[in-house]
Formats: C-alpha cells, sequence, structure tokens
C-alpha cells in the first residue's frame, strides 16, 4: 500500500529557514578547497542576483500528460504551468506534484530533503535549500512500476534572477521508474538540487539535461541512495552557460545496489565547466561504474573530477570510472582528475582517464566519402557520445544539441 502520511502544512517554509541560517553561517567556496581548486567564485557577486520567490497558493494547471509520457510538470520561472499524472497511476497511489513552502508532502519525502538540509556542505547547497523556490516531488509506491517516463521541464526566463529549482524523488521498495529533467532558459543563475531515495529493489533511470544561455551561471547539488539490490542510473548532459559547477553522487546503503553514473558535456568559447561524480559505497557487495565523456571546443573549459569511496564495512565493493575528452581544436582545455578513498581491502575499485584529439585518419576516411571537413567532425563527435545519448528519453534531444552546437 502507498504510504499516504503527510508533513504538515509550512513544513518545507520552515525547511527554508533552517536553510537559509545555515547558507548565512558558511563561507563562499574558495579555491583553496580541492573540490572548488579550478573553479573559482571570485567577481560574481553571487549576493548581488536577486532571488525569485515562491508562487505561493497558485494551483498548477491540470494537463493529461501527452502520448508516451506518465508525468509532466512544466514550470515558467516559478510558476508551474502545467502538471500532469496519467490517470492510471493515480489509481495505484503514485504522487506527482509542486514543491511549494506551505504545502503538504508525503514524509517519506520530507525525510529525504531533511537528510538535504544535514549534508549541506558548502553554502550553495545551503543557499539552494534556504531560497528553495519551486519544484517537483514524485513518490511510487512499494511494487508499482511505471511503464512510461516522468518530465520535468524547468524554463529559467529570469534574465536578471537567481532561481532555485528542486526536484524530489522516493521510490518504495521494487518500485520502478524513469525520470527526465530539463532546464533551460536565460536565467542569471540557477542554483538546483535534486534528491533520490530507492527502496530495497527500486529502480531509476534518471536523466538530466542543462540548456541554459551562454551567460548563466549555473549550479547543482544531485544525490541519490540506493538500498538493497536497487538500481540506479544516472545521465547528466550540460551544453548551457558560462559558469557550470555540479556534483551528482550515489550512496550505495545495501548490499546488492548498482549505480551507473553517466555524464556528457560540450563546452565551448568562453564556457567553464566543472563536473564532480561520486560513486559512495557504505554496504558490501554493491557495484558501481561512472563514465563522462566531454567535447570542449575555442577557448572552452572543462573540468572532471571523480571519487569512488569505500567505506570500512564495504566489503566486496567493485567499482570503476572512466573519463573520456576530446580537444577539438588550440586553445581548449580539459582537466581530468579521478580518484580513489578506499578503507576495505576487499575490493576492486580502478579508473582511468583519456584525453585527446579526434583521429585525422577517421577524418581523412569520412571526407574521401564526400563529406565537408566541418559535417565529418561533427559527424565523430556525435559517435563520440553516442554511447551515452542513445536510447535514453533525452537521448534524441541531445544529440540535436551537438549537431547544432558543432555546425552552427
Amino acid at each position: 500500500m502507498a504510504d499516504t502520511s503527510v508533513a504538515g502544512n509550512g513544513w518545507l517554509a520552515d525547511l527554508r529557514a533552517r536553510g537559509a541560517r545555515l547558507a548565512e553561517s558558511l563561507a563562499w567556496p574558495t579555491t583553496q578547497e580541492e573540490e572548488w581548486r579550478r573553479t573559482s567564485l571570485a567577481g560574481l557577486k553571487l549576493e548581488q542576483i536577486v532571488p525569485v520567490e515562491p508562487d505561493g497558493h497558485r494551483p498548477a494547471p491540470a494537463a493529461e500528460p501527452p502520448a508516451g509520457q506518465a508525468g509532466l510538470a512544466r514550470f515558467r520561472g516559478v510558476t508551474c504551468t502545467a502538471l500532469g499524472l496519467a490517470s492510471t497511476w493515480v489509481e495505484r497511489g503514485v504522487r506527482f506534484q509542486t514543491l511549494t513552502p506551505s504545502g503538504e508532502m508525503p514524509v517519506a519525502v520530507a525525510a529525504v530533503l531533511e537528510d538535504d538540509l544535514a549534508r549541506a556542505d558548502n553554502r550553495l547547497a545551503a543557499w539552494h535549500l534556504g531560497r528553495l523556490s519551486h519544484g517537483a516531488l514524485l513518490y511510487v509506491p512499494p511494487g508499482v512500476q511505471l511503464s512510461e517516463p516522468v518530465f520535468v521541464d524547468f524554463e529559467e526566463p529570469g534574465a536578471q534572477a537567481a532561481s532555485f529549482p528542486h526536484l524530489a524523488i522516493v521510490l518504495g521498495p521494487e518500485a520502478r521508474a524513469r525520470v527526465a529533467q530539463r532546464i533551460r532558459g536565460v536565467g542569471a543563475l540557477v542554483n538546483a538540487g535534486l534528491d533520490a531515495q530507492l527502496g530495497d529493489g527500486a529502480s531509476l533511470e534518471l536523466c538530466q539535461l542543462q540548456d541554459l544561455g551562454p551567460s548563466s551561471l549555473y549550479f547543482s547539488h544531485a544525490a541519490a541512495a540506493a538500498g538493497r539490490d536497487a538500481g540506479f542510473r544516472s545521465l547528466e548532459v550540460h551544453f548551457g552557460g558560462r559558469l557550470v559547477k555540479t556534483r551528482m553522487e550515489c550512496s550505495l546503503e545495501g548490499p546488492g545496489a548498482e549505480s551507473f553514473l553517466n555524464g556528457a558535456f560540450l563546452a565551448g568559447a568562453g564556457q567553464h565547466m566543472d563536473l564532480r561524480s561520486v560513486q559512495r559505497h557504505r554496504a558490501p557487495k554493491a557495484t558501481s561504474r561512472a563514465l563522462y565523456k566531454g567535447a570542449v571546443k575555442d577557448s572552452g573549459r572543462s573540468v572532471y573530477q571523480g571519487l569512488i569511496e569505500v567505506s570500512p564495512g564495504a566489503s566486496g565493493t567493485d567499482a570503476y570510472l572512466s573519463n573520456k575528452n576530446l580537444i577539438l581544436n588550440d586553445g581548449a582545455r580539459a582537466d581530468s582528475i579521478p580518484s580513489l578513498r578506499i578503507d576495505n581491502n576487499d575490493v576492486r575499485c580502478s579508473h582511468g582517464s583519456t584525453t585527446g584529439r579526434i583521429n585525422p585518419e577517421e577524418l581523412f576516411y569520412l571526407a574521401s566519402r564526400g563529406l565537408a571537413p566541418a559535417e565529418a567532425r561533427a559527424l565523430l563527435v556525435l559517435g563520440f557520445f553516442d554511447e551515452l545519448l542513445a536510447g535514453s528519453p533525452i537521448g534524441e534531444e541531445a544529440l540535436r544539441r551537438v549537431g547544432e552546437r558543432l555546425t552552427g
């Protein structure tokens, strides 16, 4: 049966107040900290960007999700312009609703957000919770398996404003879902948060697509926790933003849990993208993999930081992480920093990293088949990303954007 207990009205407003107090007590991250060593916030004047305020009690217009989708939530700024869940899943106890400071929410979701506040370890993470402006939550009861994906779209139109969207996902034991989040627009600053909690035997495929304007600042803290025999698969894709700094972490909390953390990014002129993934093993006999692929062109710069962390009790851990980068021209730069933190001897953990240019022989081959140089390069880069993007709910859209960025 579905867990119908709720946290009362005003609970989220109280969480925001506590997050704001924590943010005020913390300093902004600096390049003296290892995670921020290659990304500086100096000169950004973040506090001068005016935060947007929540939309109060305005109800979201009901909308039937399109064919092939279990649910759809669409936001323009802080306002939810469409919200719908297929009636089949409503009848089976699935909850899909907006996050509002004065509204009710399932206790299971409230607990996840409380954990989020407890582990906030920098001012940006606490600032997000203190200003949480809008978002969606999905609760799937035990044993319910959604057969179509749920989409959550955030359009950020505030070119002079700071926005703080959040997505919370809780799956009961043996539940299953596919969720796609898209963040687009021209927001001055978007500080996003995402939480996923998987019960024993649950399965979640999570896709994130960020395609903000070229002058936007984008920060994101995303965390998932997987119970016994649960499976978590994530894909984050980044195209937009002047400065991008993200963290995607999965904590394997039960024996037999699995996680696959994947990422794809394309940085061009004037863009700085710094992505971090964390595979956190806290239970024995769990498996994790991470694969991040990036292409950098013009004066763009990318940084990938990958960490495998194994706790003392996590014997039998099997973990691997890999980062592969393409440098598309002189002046572009890609830094790769994979690392291990192992506190158990009974493990199999390793990492790999490659950075290089497009193979000139492959370019020559395609040119000999009649392709122009730009088309040949674009085709090879599309092939480079296809391994990660093909078949995902956002794959077709992401591959199209890669082509546009390379040939436009």
